[in-house]
């Protein structure tokens, strides 16, 4: 046992942060590829040849992609990109090509710069290119972000449009939902995932139906970085001390969108979500607060009369502004706690156009106390801390005290299974903001008497939309909200009018199938 971890631990645990933030917003690169010479009018009548084998359709259609120089799009509901074809496809037009891939003709085809749309039936009026007219109404954008090789869908990725700092990210099943006003004039959004090649995407082609969007995994060769020779614990250090450089001097307003729930053998018990306008104060004035103003909010219950014990998340609004490791620093990573891990430089990833160091702190084999350990990304040309991922060590987890449960029942026995947090950050303007976080806490309950156990799942989700640096000045203290309250004990009015061009992350099927006939009209937002 650690001395100096005793006489710290109450205080320190008492002030550990449950939730998590995470968005980030992609540089953009837009170099649309398109085949030497070929009016987009005439692509269909290119005659392409693809080898003669076994293969599935998502395979046909990339061989088809690399050869006339175009990217397909499709939903997976229309198209079963894994069924096994033989297409024999020789010197044949394209349009033919692709009636033999798709097992048909019944299709419609829409080329969108360098994109082409699988579509069943007809299109809409409202499908053709708008980019050469002003949007008259909020456009929205849907989509499906999935592997290319496990074809499994990818949580957290960012979507956004990088310039103006506007974007939302996807959720546990890779869903996500954009919402474009008529007065951006931006014609790409970018998508961007940690450890993945960045995709960039028409908002035109997206706004016609909700499509699959394939990343592929991003593999480094060493030969592209120039790795520093340095000690994973003074790269922290260096990266920390550079925080003036790298991260906003100035104050800014976030418009961010939160979310907590509360799930119970896999039934949801509550489900919150809000609007927020925060003011973020600036990175080097540590002694100045975030605060925040409540805009919007809207929630349901679904508590059964079975249910003997219900589980309300205290502070989770407070929490996500507290785990913003950059400007608090935690106290696992200064002073006497560093001498109780072990750093290594773990990997080399990218995130977005940006490559980074994968620095992993675990603790030494001595230290029994449950502490945090995890991953910090920093950026290997700048030393920017894009991001980190950690949890409370899970061979310690069965020490930590009661700081997670408020009110605790002593009629009931607590054993936590895991308590991880995901922390990001995007570049607007030259300069990191906080972008998203997301916390999760899992443990079980169970009568002392009893045998069996009831499982919870605490989850909860900010992530900014928008950020605005222009006027910025702190809210007057009637404007705020109290964040360490619980949140889903508010009052509310649902406002349809206002939740329908906010940016969100859409609910997950599981949170309607969980909670049945849902109220507060949550189902509006579900992905179709």
């Amino acid at each position: 046992m650690v001395k100096p971890y005793q006489n710290t631990c109450g205080q320190v645990l008492q002030k550990l942060p449950l939730l998590i933030v995470f968005v980030l917003l992609l540089a953009l690169s837009t170099t649309p590829s398109q085949v030497m010479g070929q009016d987009t009018s005439d692509i269909f009548s290119l005659r392409v040849t693809i080898p003669s084998q076994r293969t599935t359709v998502y395979k046909a259609l990339n061989q088809l992609s690399d050869s006339i120089g175009y990217l397909f799009a499709y939903d997976s509901k229309l198209v079963d990109s894994d069924q096994r074809i033989r297409p024999q496809i020789e010197n044949i037009k394209l349009k033919d090509a692709l009636s033999q891939i798709l097992g048909g003709s019944n299709f419609t085809f829409k080329v969108f710069d360098n994109h082409i749309l699988i579509h069943s039936g007809i299109l809409s009026n409202n499908s053709e290119n708008q980019s050469d007219t002003v949007r008259k109404n909020v456009t929205t954008l849907r989509g499906r972000v999935l592997d290319s090789q496990t074809k499994q869908p990818i949580p957290y990725v960012t979507v956004g449009i990088p310039e103006i700092a506007l974007g939302s990210i996807t959720n546990q099943e890779g869903v996500f939902q954009l919402k474009i006003s008529p007065d951006v004039s931006a014609n790409v959004i970018s998508l961007m995932h940690l450890g993945y090649k960045s995709r960039n995407f028409p908002i035109d082609l997206l706004a016609v139906e909700p499509i699959d969007i394939f990343l592929d995994r991003e593999a480094i060769s060493i030969q592209e970085v120039i790795i520093r020779n340095v000690d994973p614990k003074q790269l922290l250090k260096e990266a920390f001390d550079k925080i003036p450089e790298n991260y906003s001097t100035n104050p800014a307003y976030f418009t961010s969108f939160y979310r907590e729930g509360v799930v119970k053998n896999d039934k949801y018990q509550n489900y919150s979500e809000a609007i927020f306008r925060i003011f973020k104060s600036s990175y080097t004035r540590i002694s100045q607060t975030d605060q925040v103003k409540l805009l919007k909010s809207r929630k349901t219950q679904n508590l059964q009369p079975a249910d003997t014990l219900s589980i309300k998340l205290r502070g989770g609004i407070n929490s996500s502004l507290t785990l913003d490791l950059v400007k608090h620093t935690p106290y696992y990573l200064q002073g006497d706690f560093l001498q109780y891990y072990n750093f290594t430089r773990k990997d080399i990833l990218t995130i977005g156009d940006r490559m980074a160091y994968a620095i992993a702190f675990d603790l030494k084999e001595h230290i029994t106390e449950p502490l945090m350990v995890g991953v910090i990304y920093i950026d290997i040309e700048n030393l920017a801390i894009l991001g980190a991922d950690f949890e409370v060590s899970p061979s310690n987890i069965d020490r930590i005290t009661d700081q997670y449960v408020h009110k605790r029942n002593r009629r009931f026995r607590f054993k936590p299974q895991s308590i991880a947090y995901s922390i990001r950050y995007n570049s607007y303007n030259g300069v990191h903001y906080l972008s998203h976080v997301r916390g999760d806490l899992k443990f079980k309950y169970r009568y002392r008497r009893s045998l069996f156990n009831s499982s919870f799942h605490l989850f909860f989700e900010l992530v900014n939309t928008q950020i605005d640096t222009v006027n910025v000045v702190r809210f007057e203290r009637r404007e705020l909200e109290p964040t360490h309250n619980v949140f889903l004990d508010n009052t509310w009015v649902y406002d349809q009018t206002f939740w329908k061009d906010q940016n969100i992350i859409p609910p997950e099927k599981s949170i309607f199938d969980a909670l049945g006939e849902i109220s507060a009209k949550v189902e509006e937002v579900q992905f179709e």
